[in-house]
Parts: structure tokens; sequence; C-alpha cells
């Protein structure tokens, strides 16, 4: 019973630790946004990233708060799910799961 109970705790801290795992890009104002096919990419701080696909859960409600920051001429902070992932680089393979939009 006590392996079973510390395999349990064991599991939980690990999948705690990868959900919490992502990377925050600095709040800065849109420069453009581009949808490309089904795909819908934006220009913040002078890279290209990805915001999602249209069809992916969430993209069309990020893309609507990203538009709304845009043309109010607000910053955004936009997140990715990897710890790793580089701000400073253009990337149109991963796709945003955050967008935080300021006053």
């Amino acid at each position: 019973m006590k392996t079973i109970t510390s395999i349990t705790l064991l599991a939980s801290a690990l999948f705690t630790q990868a959900a919490m795992a992502r990377t925050d890009c600095p709040a800065a104002p849109i420069q453009n946004i581009q949808i490309e096919g089904s795909v819908v990419l934006y220009h913040q701080s002078n890279v290209w990233r990805r915001l999602g696909v249209l069809t992916d859960v969430g993209t069309k409600e990020r893309y609507s708060a990203l538009l709304s920051a845009q043309m109010a001429g607000k910053n955004v902070m936009v997140a990715y799910p990897d710890d790793n992932y580089n701000c400073n680089a253009t990337n149109y393979e991963d796709s945003a799961f955050i967008v935080r939009t300021y006053n």
C-alpha cells in the first residue's frame, strides 16, 4: 500500500511541474497580425510568432484578444507551453496558449 501511495505522489508531483512549465514572452504592442490559411501569425518585438490554428481550441479567443489589444495600442503578453521557448526568434511551429492584455 505504501508503494502505491508513493508512486501516486511522485506522479502527481511530476505532472504538476510539467503543467506549470511555460515561457511568458515580454509584454509589448502587437505590430502586425496575419492569417495564412487557418494559421494565425503575429508580429511583436520585431519577430513573427505563431498564435495558433483557427480550428484549435482557444485560438479564436486568443486572436480576438490580440486584435482588440492591437487596435487599442495596448501591450500584450503571449505565453507558450515550452519552458525553453525563445521569444526573440521567429517561430512558425509552436502555438501559444495564453494571451494576456494590459490596460
